[in-house]
């Protein structure tokens, strides 16, 4: 196993930190949509995708847990971390499979993570309600989650062409 050096422990520790930070402001915001209260843009993915980019799968993946289960808490809605962990975590894999594959653009993939995170989210809430009748939701859930996903996926894009090569320098795969 390859060794988590100070740098990369450090880089992951602000990515977190970043994603902690997006998502409560993000859970504070009005809704985008009133008659949807739980359709939000979802920016800290941008976070979570990034590192997978920089800073390879460990990180990643530990940045995406930590941030579905300590936001929740942090806003003080600790159920939500339940349907949380288990979207994020599994829209990530998706993700995270897509972009090694490198078979799409990452505003693609992006909106295929957000509509996955979506399908999950109402996985989770039929087996918590026991109750199909969240699927309803989805027509709503894909066209909102595409378009959140092309969003976070285009904020990304920009990010990685602007962002100045010095701060990630040494980081990288």
């Amino acid at each position: 196993m390859k060794k988590l050096s100070t740098r990369r422990l450090a880089y992951t520790s602000v990515l977190l930190a970043v994603a902690l930070t997006a998502g409560s402001i993000e859970a504070a915001l009005p809704p985008i949509i009133p008659a949807l209260p739980f359709i939000r843009i979802g920016f800290s993915n941008v976070v979570t995708l990034y590192c997978f980019l920089v800073l390879g799968f460990p990180s990643a993946i530990a940045v995406t847990a930590l941030k579905s289960v300590l936001v929740p808490i942090f806003v003080g809605n600790p159920i939500m971390a339940i349907y949380s962990l288990t979207a994020s975590v599994g829209s990530f894999l998706v993700c995270a499979l897509l972009l090694y594959i490198k078979k799409s653009g990452i505003p693609v993939i992006s909106m295929i993570g957000a509509v996955v995170h979506n399908m999950l989210q109402l996985c989770v809430a039929a087996l918590m309600t026991g109750s199909i009748a969240v699927f309803g939701y989805v027509p709503w859930l894909i066209v909102t989650g595409a378009g959140a996903g092309l969003a976070t996926g285009v904020t990304l894009y920009l990010l990685i062409k602007y962002l100045p090569a010095r701060l990630t320098e040494g980081l990288r795969r």
